[in-house]
């Protein structure tokens, strides 16, 4: 189904504040969107608001109470009239291995990150359906691959994934007009290494490769006018995505050596630092983190994705104009002399 355009849309961004999803906010906003922005810390969406300007709208909410998320829809219809896009950003995370996790823990991040993005969903579907619009879901490409010491969240993206395969399923034999998109990332530079509840007495960080936030940020906007059903963002996204379909026992073995190193930096956090998993954190963090000296500013291989859909979409286009052409010059009579 064809979108309007990105200046013509109201966009709603959970997890809005910071890391990713301020990215994204920020970017659909300079693009001319009216934009929702939703998290729980009142101190980061404040300065949110006053950065994106007079189209944008705070609301404090956390999405794992289904009456929080419709607080927030009735928001954005109250402000905007409606909504064409919903993204589901928002999510916490532990470092912890499977075995030590504490019931609360797993249960907090399921509880954010997959039925938080659940509520959203259903909370957001009947005003999708009246604009024909885009539910998007910003998962991992750790929903397709469980990595050491993140259990909690890997379980919760591959429940995401699941749980929206089944309904896009179910939008497409009902003839639901709402597209749900899956953005799949790689490693981000974004605060929530900062602010991730952690028992590694060491500094939370990305495994490289690292991006910015903001070329991520340019492949999901993408999908609020031109859906993908899955989308790998990053080269190390897409690598990890092969590398589990062609050999998961060689991703175990690769994992034995290095996905507990790969995971921390040699600096010294103590266990029990403060962190967001139940309560925010105070301040503005904005959509960088820590690790902006060894992150890239651009992904080549998305791009190329990117450009491959928007060619394909034209040759088709093209290819179905040359065909009707074609089909109207057949059906014309010839006149013999």
């Amino acid at each position: 189904m064809a979108k309007k355009p990105l200046a013509e849309q109201v966009v709603v961004v959970t997890g809005g504040s910071a890391g990713l999803g301020r990215a994204i906010a920020r970017l659909a906003a300079s693009r001319g969107a009216a934009v929702v922005v939703a998290a729980r810390g009142g101190d980061a969406l404040d300065a949110t608001a006053a950065e994106l300007g007079p189209r944008a709208h705070a609301v404090q909410a956390d999405v794992a109470s289904l009456d929080d998320c419709h607080r927030i829809v009735e928001a954005a219809v109250d402000a905007f009239g409606r909504i064409d896009t919903f993204c589901a950003n928002a999510m916490v995370t532990v470092y912890q291995e499977a075995r030590e996790l504490r019931p609360e823990e797993l249960r907090r991040v399921l509880d954010v990150n997959f039925l938080g993005a659940v509520n959203c969903y259903w909370a957001a579907l009947p005003k999708l359906v009246e604009t024909g619009g885009t539910f998007a879901h910003v998962s991992s490409a750790l929903a397709y691959r469980g990595i050491p010491l993140q259990a909690a969240y890997c379980s919760s993206k591959a429940a995401g994934r699941t749980f929206f395969e089944s309904a896009r399923v179910e939008h497409r034999k009902h003839g639901i007009p709402v597209d749900i998109t899956l953005c799949l990332p790689g490693a981000i530079n974004t605060p929530q290494f900062d602010t991730a509840r952690q028992y590694l007495g060491k500094q939370p960080q990305p495994v490289p490769p690292i991006y910015e936030p903001e070329p991520f940020a340019e492949a999901v906007v993408h999908t609020f006018e031109h859906p993908v059903r899955e989308l790998p963002i990053g080269w190390g996204a897409q690598k990890l995505l092969w590398g589990q379909k062609l050999s998961p026992r060689a991703g175990d073995r690769v994992l034995v050596r290095t996905g507990w190193s790969g995971q921390h930096t040699a600096e010294e956090k103590p266990v029990g630092s403060p962190d967001n998993l139940f309560e925010p954190l105070a301040g503005d963090r904005g959509a960088r983190g820590r690790f902006s000296g060894q992150s890239r500013r651009s992904t080549a291989w998305t791009s190329l994705r990117l450009r491959r859909f928007i060619l394909g979409a034209a040759v088709a286009g093209v290819g179905l104009a040359t065909m009707s052409v074609t089909n109207g010059r057949a059906k014309t009579p010839v006149r013999r002399p």
